[in-house]
């Protein structure tokens, strides 16, 4: 019993051996699986690491290019906000300047707008000063045939009066009766000082109505001499103290005296030329001229008043406004010229 017991025993320790053998197998089999399988594994995962790691290394590759490709953006676009900065200055700048121009341009425009209308000016004041001193000039001449006249008039009274002159132990006498006439060398002088005052009155702006009054006194005592069948009247009103003081433009009188020389009739007895001068009122002045004249005497007249005493009309216009210039014929032979001047 007891050896049967024993063997018993024995078994069952041997199929508990057997049992913990198989069990201790499959463990070790299991354990050779698993130790081949993580051996398997780790070989993948080296491989795929190597492999990560040499894209890690692109990648990084990748992300130093992309931070220098990044570090180059932000300079470009540190360099866009400044261009664009300074672009935006610049428009700025540009319209400041664009405003700058077009308001020196408009100024421009302006001054050159005002100095052409200044020039325009001048060349119209130019203009009108061209047209007075040729209305001047005109007013101002003496009359080349009425020189001519003069001068040869005298010629032959100091030739008639030479022949006429005997002699006596060297002293001359004459037994003729002189005519009613101023001496010829006095006359002479007197066309010297009208030339002289004609002469001046270009460059003078003034005269006093005295110097006037005188230089028209010695041009009818020439028309006297000239025409000594003819009456010559002067009348003059004024004090001396007032005709001294008055001034105006020189020879301003002289067209009457020359209008009643060339177209009036002179050279007959009872022929006349009055002269009147005097104040009419306040900065007035009354200056009138009557002559006389042939009985058909309208051409004449007409041509008197085309040229000589419309001429004084342009230069009563320039300097004397509000003037008033009256010629015309009156009855019994008589042309009158009259001017009634208002004076500044």
């Amino acid at each position: 019993m007891l050896q049967q017991s024993s063997y018993s025993d024995l078994i069952e320790q041997n199929e508990v051996l057997k049992t913990v053998t198989l069990i201790l197998l499959g463990l070790l089999v299991l354990l050779v699986i698993r130790n081949w399988y993580n051996l398997y594994k780790k070989r993948s995962f080296r491989k795929k690491n190597r492999r990560i790691t040499k894209e890690l290394k692109v990648s990084k590759t990748k992300i130093e290019s992309l931070k220098t490709q990044a570090t180059l953006v932000e300079t470009l676009q540190r360099q866009l906000i400044a261009s664009q900065t300074e672009n935006a200055q610049v428009k700025v700048e540009l319209k400041r300047y664009k405003q700058k121009l077009n308001e020196t341009l408009s100024q421009k425009e302006k001054e050159m707008a005002q100095q052409k209308e200044v020039i325009n000016h001048q060349k119209e004041a130019y203009e009108r000063y061209v047209v007075f001193k040729s209305v001047e000039a005109n007013n101002t001449r003496l009359g080349a045939h009425f020189i001519k006249n003069l001068i040869n008039q005298i010629y032959i009274d100091l030739e008639s009066s030479q022949n006429e002159q005997k002699s006596f132990l060297g002293f001359y006498y004459s037994f003729k009766k002189p005519e009613i006439k101023i001496p010829s060398l006095k006359a002479l002088k007197q066309i010297f000082k009208l030339l002289d005052y004609n002469v001046s009155a270009l460059n003078k702006e003034n005269s006093s109505l005295q110097e006037e009054w005188n230089h028209i006194n010695m041009f009818m005592e020439l028309i006297q001499y000239l025409k000594p069948q003819a009456n010559i009247e002067i009348k003059n009103t004024l004090s001396e103290r007032r005709i001294e003081q008055l001034k105006i433009k020189p020879t301003l009188f002289f067209p009457f005296v020359e209008n009643a020389l060339k177209h009036g009739s002179l050279n007959e007895k009872g022929s006349f030329i009055k002269l009147t001068l005097e104040e009419t009122g306040q900065q007035q002045l009354r200056y009138s001229l009557t002559n006389s004249i042939e009985i058909n005497n309208q051409m004449k007249t007409e041509h008197s008043d085309q040229f000589g005493l419309n001429a004084l009309q342009q230069l009563l216009d320039a300097y004397y406004p509000n003037s008033k210039l009256v010629h015309k014929e009156l009855s019994n032979r008589q042309y009158l010229s009259e001017l009634i001047l208002h004076i500044n």
